[in-house]
């Protein structure tokens, strides 16, 4: 009913911009319906994957499928005022895998009130139903400041098919004339329909209180809080975490934001192997350095506690690094260079290796290369080849190599 919901909004949204809008612009610069811009887009590709199964090393089948990709994005800017919305749907085709074939569909939308100087108002909402790797949820504001890749390990989870849903809104704002806050509360649910996994949730409070002891730096305070649950558990898993950091704004060009601190996280079952409590270190790293008018460096760090999907009452720390370099080598043709690295330790004792009970580990190393071209101010052409190498004690190591050609006509 939600996926016929999010179909309906989309095709009413695009009937109301035909009918009320009074003269249609030039193709690439949207429709304009009152203070409100449209870009109504079409994404098509073609990928060849060697191994679209991620079957173990030695047994990879190879295939190829198409992608068609229609959406919306709308943006609407005023003084005190910016909303953001982003409509998409994603029909996947394979040559030989047919049960592989999925049709996935989301929407997203973004709010800010308030001014720049002032206290401002943040709200997010998102529905969606995906089967591959997250990568949508990118809206027009992303991409127009340019640090969102299209490929992200932060942004990865299990593909598979599963229904998601996030809402939250945050707080930002001058306390005094040297200090500021920034707060948030976000809810998240994951439903999935592959058999096996444990549906998810979770509620987050974040909080960071910035002191200026400098015009370009600041003192920061960061608490997090993570409440948990799955289908596993017979009480909610509890995540704390405190940190004290760095926060410069170097020039125009450059900035870096870090914290270090420790977390203390509980609630998974002693008795199932996993552990009841636990503490250690806890840091969030980020930094972007534009090095010249058409080189730009992002790189980012950080680990957090979360709750297993394929096992039931275990937990992991995850550790996540990324990176991305971004060249334009011309006004119309740009290149993203992307690596990211990921590893998973466990908590409970989950198969036995050479006759020995081992704490599951994974690891992954994900790498890739995306150039752009826009041929016309509309129709953009691109190409994109990645590679991941992900090492798994418990269910097996796998490789995966994945080449896209494909076309955006965006209107």
């Amino acid at each position: 009913m939600k996926r016929n919901r999010i179909a309906v909004n989309l095709v009413t949204v695009l009937f109301v911009a035909v009918a009320t809008s009074r003269a249609f612009s030039e193709p690439g610069d949207g429709i304009k319906v009152g203070d409100v811009l449209l870009h109504p887009y079409v994404d098509a590709s073609v990928s060849y994957d060697n191994n679209p199964l991620l079957s173990g090393k030695g047994q990879e089948v190879e295939d190829s499928f198409l992608d068609f990709s229609p959406g919306l994005n709308l943006t609407k800017i005023s003084d005190a005022m910016r909303l953001d919305g982003l409509f998409w749907s994603r029909f996947r085709r394979y040559d030989k895998f047919h049960n592989e074939n999925r049709d996935d569909l989301s929407e997203e939308l973004r709010l800010v009130l308030g001014r720049m100087e002032d206290w401002r108002l943040r709200l997010n909402e998102r529905y969606g139903r995906v089967s591959d790797y997250d990568v949508a949820g990118v809206t027009s504001a992303d991409i127009a400041d340019q640090t969102i890749t299209p490929l992200s390990m932060e942004d990865r989870s299990q593909r598979v098919n599963r229904d998601i849903l996030n809402a939250g809104f945050g707080v930002e704002g001058p306390l005094t004339d040297k200090m500021s806050m920034d707060g948030l509360f976000d809810y998240g649910k994951v439903d999935y329909l592959t058999p096996g996994l444990l549906d998810t949730a979770e509620e987050r409070v974040s909080v960071k209180v910035a002191r200026k002891v400098s015009t370009k730096s600041s003192a920061i305070l960061v608490g997090d809080y993570i409440r948990m649950d799955n289908d596993s558990l017979p009480h909610p898993a509890n995540y704390y975490a405190g940190r004290v950091g760095w926060q410069w704004q170097g020039t125009d060009k450059s900035s870096f934001e870090g914290s270090i601190g420790a977390y203390d996280f509980s609630g998974t079952d002693q008795n199932n192997g996993g552990a009841g409590s636990q503490g250690g270190v806890s840091y969030n790293v980020a930094w972007s350095w534009r090095a010249t008018s058409k080189l730009l460096v992002t790189i980012g760090g950080r680990n957090e506690m979360q709750l297993s999907v394929d096992t039931p009452q275990n937990s992991y720390m995850t550790r996540l690094v990324s990176g991305s370099a971004r060249y334009s080598i011309t006004e119309r043709t740009v290149f993203a260079l992307m690596l990211g690295y990921r590893n998973d330790n466990y908590d409970s004792t989950e198969t036995a290796i050479d006759g020995e009970l081992v704490k599951r580990k994974l690891e992954s190393l994900h790498y890739g290369l995306r150039a752009d071209h826009q041929l016309l101010k509309w129709l953009k052409i691109y190409g994109e080849a990645w590679r991941e190498d992900t090492e798994d004690n418990a269910r097996g190591d796998y490789d995966e190599m994945r080449v896209t050609l494909g076309l955006k006509a965006e209107y």
